[in-house]
């Protein structure tokens, strides 16, 4: 519990202090949000690796270890996104709090729930077949590719593809595509969810 505590602390001391910090008034930038969202993906799967590596549970316990698991990530990407949008405003303060659109925010959250479900489900799969350590491995080496994949879209892309994509990073843009994302992922998810407590209850 205490190194579970800590490590949440260095995260946002990081994520959420540091490269906002750092990054100022960019940090707000719709494109860095909808990447910070993202983070509950990567901080829910190697927890959930771990605990579904064990032996068979019956259904009930399997959707509730899920759903923890999911909103202990979900949680602290919140978190961490928080305390940037906190710091930014502490450290540039003009008498109004900065923050991006409502709607914005709450299309983005919810596609972040949804996300962060998919991927405890995936991982949590990945353990039940194989082991935590292997499901870790391939996780990591499927988010580093996504990264490797977006970066080289950002700067290896044509002038007018690149154009075309920073045409649809407006906040209203992201907003929209996080939701309908989010939907799709929480459908899936779900049925995913139903499939995989099963696995276990029988396996």
């Amino acid at each position: 519990m205490t190194r579970t505590l800590l490590s949440v602390g260095l995260l946002i001391a990081l994520f959420g202090i540091g490269v906002p910090w750092f990054k100022r008034y960019d940090f707000l930038d719709p494109v860095m949000l909808a990447a910070y969202f993202c983070l509950p993906l990567v901080l829910a799967a190697p927890v959930a690796a771990d605990a579904f590596a064990g032996s068979a549970e019956s259904t009930s316990a399997t959707v509730i270890a899920a759903l923890r698991v999911t909103l202990f990530g979900w949680g602290v990407g919140m978190a961490i996104i928080a305390a940037g949008l906190i710091t930014v405003n502490a450290m540039s303060w003009h008498g109004h709090v900065l923050m991006p659109g409502a709607s914005f925010l709450a299309s983005c959250a919810f596609f972040s729930a949804s996300a962060a479900l998919t991927s405890v489900i995936a991982a949590g799969l990945l353990a039940h077949l194989s082991s935590a350590r292997v499901a870790k491995t391939v996780l990591r080496l499927v988010f580093f590719a996504i990264l490797i994949a977006m970066v080289l879209l950002v700067r290896g892309a044509s002038p007018e593809l690149s154009a075309a994509f920073w045409s649809h990073t407006t906040s209203a843009e992201l907003a929209g595509i996080a939701l309908y994302a989010g939907f799709a992922l929480a459908a899936t998810g779900s049925v995913a969810l139903a499939v995989f407590a099963r696995l276990r209850r029988i396996s």
